[in-house]
């Protein structure tokens, strides 16, 4: 095996499937690249058996790419980024000396790195799943930091983790719960068999990660056991989480006793800087709204308190005193990404719902909590 490359071009290749490597793999070859180097392309493989990224790097491209002799070796991830980020050179050149060494090279100087037998790397089925839909980048970015945010981080509930796709009347669903704050997205989608499936919220955030061009298509292939993001001549694979996802439907609120229309810079703003006064680790806030004036609280023994009115923000229903997270609600209103933002109660201990007046897209749901003081 033997190629040079331009340097940064490989080394954003390399960046790519280094992606989906674990530092802890109990299988040694995972924590590596596969380097698979064929007549006219090389193929760059990184997986932790959960996420698998390949990414192909075509001969002819615009990487100035010339293969002497074909091969395949698996070299650690975190060593090979290194040299290949901090070599000084244009063009880079990579050897294998003999089935445990490889030597990569520069005009002033060389490297060499200790690799592992192709045959000792995992097999890794890259086969496409049934379904398939297309999303542009930009889309699928979107659809990833307007719900992963409310995904749980905790594994007591696995398929709380991450975000459910879910096909029906011509539309995707795409929601995240952690059981007290919900994030849901809509998408009009034509011509696609419905499927409901769970992808950890960790492989959606590695794939937006790693779409440069916002106006790319990327092909989304899914079935009941993996899903593959395909862009750029580039796969990234991951597992399904297993597990029903709940119905959130049944939590979103279909009648309100009062709504807010709210600047969202001013909301966002009163609700930070109450962020230092804590309760046992939750940034509580107290919401006390009538039609004359709507207020902001925060309360604490051991800190201190803070008391603001919101200028720019229009009420009509009941007046209505709760208390809910604030840091929950500030993950929602910097998710809707809004001018204006409209919050409907439902009442006292009842799910709020958050959505932007001119986009009904998005819609985000916060569960008040009960407090004492």
């Amino acid at each position: 095996m033997h190629f040079s490359i331009d340097r940064k071009y490989f080394y954003d290749k390399l960046s790519v499937v280094s992606r989906a490597i674990s530092v802890f793999s109990p299988i040694p070859a995972l924590s590596g690249i596969c380097i698979q180097v064929e007549e006219d392309q090389i193929i760059l493989t990184g997986s932790d058996s959960n996420i698998s990224i390949r990414s192909t790097i075509l001969k002819g491209e615009l990487n100035q790419l010339q293969i002497e002799s074909t091969g395949s070796i698996v070299v650690e991830s975190k060593y090979l980024l290194e040299i290949v980020r901090k070599l000084d050179c244009a063009i880079i050149d990579m050897e294998q000396i003999d089935h445990s060494l490889v030597r990569l090279s520069s005009i002033n100087g060389q490297f060499q790195l200790n690799s592992i037998r192709a045959q000792e790397y995992p097999s890794i089925d890259f086969s496409k799943p049934d379904h398939q839909f297309t999303l542009k980048g930009e889309q699928l970015k979107q659809i990833v930091s307007q719900t992963s945010f409310a995904c749980s981080d905790k594994d007591q509930r696995p398929v709380l983790t991450g975000v459910n796709f879910h096909t029906k009347d011509n539309s995707l669903y795409c929601s995240a719960t952690d059981s007290y704050r919900l994030a849901r997205k809509v998408i009009a989608l034509e011509n696609v068999e419905d499927f409901n499936i769970t992808i950890p919220a960790k492989s959606l955030n590695e794939v937006t990660r790693s779409i440069s061009e916002d106006d790319s298509d990327v092909l989304i292939y899914v079935d009941h056991k993996k899903a593959q993001f395909v862009f750029d001549k580039t796969i990234i694979q991951t597992r399904l989480i297993d597990g029903t996802f709940p119905d959130v439907e049944r939590i979103i609120p279909t009648q309100y006793v009062a709504n807010m229309e709210v600047s969202s810079s001013e909301l966002t703003s009163v609700i930070d800087r109450t962020n230092f006064i804590r309760n046992e680790k939750i940034h509580l806030v107290k919401m006390e709204c009538t039609p004359e004036i709507c207020r902001i609280k925060t309360n604490s023994v051991e800190i201190g308190n803070s008391d603001e009115i919101l200028t720019d923000c229009t009420y009509t229903g009941e007046d209505l005193t709760l208390s809910c997270n604030g840091t929950f609600m500030l993950d929602a209103l910097r998710a809707l990404n809004a001018q204006t933002v409209k919050l409907e109660f439902s009442g006292y201990l009842k799910p709020i719902r958050i959505s932007n007046p001119e986009d009904s897209s998005i819609i985000m749901i916060v569960v008040p909590i009960r407090s004492y003081d």
